[in-house]
């Protein structure tokens, strides 16, 4: 019982402390909201690598191993479509979830909402062709494996499209970029 008290109060603590600390707060919401993308864009790319690249048969062994060693056989052009999918099911997921939960800009009209989301994709078409492709291939050409490319070039997608979801797409009118808490 003492155990769920002092759970329940080092929530109300954490809650207090975001409720008085809205930029933290939000960088928590979209950590989370990242966090959720980059999962849903890991196993769609690694999914799709898996069933689209040449497999041996697994004869029984070590089951993770077959099934990084069959991510890792895609071919450019394989990893190139598994990326293109991922990344357009990853963008409409972000676009929701990061209105909604991170950057809640309010109610908008239809127009404003069409606008916001050409701003969100467009922002994430830079991402893709610079990160998601340009430096995919340039990994892929050092020698990195399939499975630490992708990692990589996560990392790179979450910073940049925070910076420009805050400071473009969901920025405040008159150019502030302050959002509802």
């Amino acid at each position: 019982m003492e155990k769920n008290r002092g759970e329940t109060n080092l929530i109300k603590k954490i809650k207090a402390y975001l409720g008085e600390h809205p930029k933290q707060d939000e960088l928590l919401r979209y950590l989370i909201a990242g966090g959720l993308t980059t999962v849903l864009s890991m196993v769609i790319h690694y999914g799709l690598c898996f069933l689209m690249a040449e497999k041996d048969p697994f004869i029984g062994g070590n089951l993770i191993a077959w099934v990084t060693d069959t991510i890792n056989r895609a071919t450019p052009v394989q990893l190139t479509i598994a990326s293109a999918v991922s990344w357009v099911i990853s963008v409409l997921f972000a676009f929701w979830i990061n209105r909604w939960m991170v950057f809640r800009p309010g109610k908008a009209a239809a127009g404003q909402l069409l606008t916001e989301l050409a701003q969100f994709a467009g922002s994430r078409v830079i991402s893709f062709l610079l990160f998601e492709q340009g430096l995919m291939h340039l990994l892929k050409l050092m020698g990195i494996t399939n499975v630490v490319n992708r990692v990589l070039v996560l990392v790179f997608v979450v910073v940049f499209n925070y910076v420009a979801s805050k400071f473009w797409v969901f920025r405040k009118p008159g150019g502030g970029s302050e959002t509802q808490a």
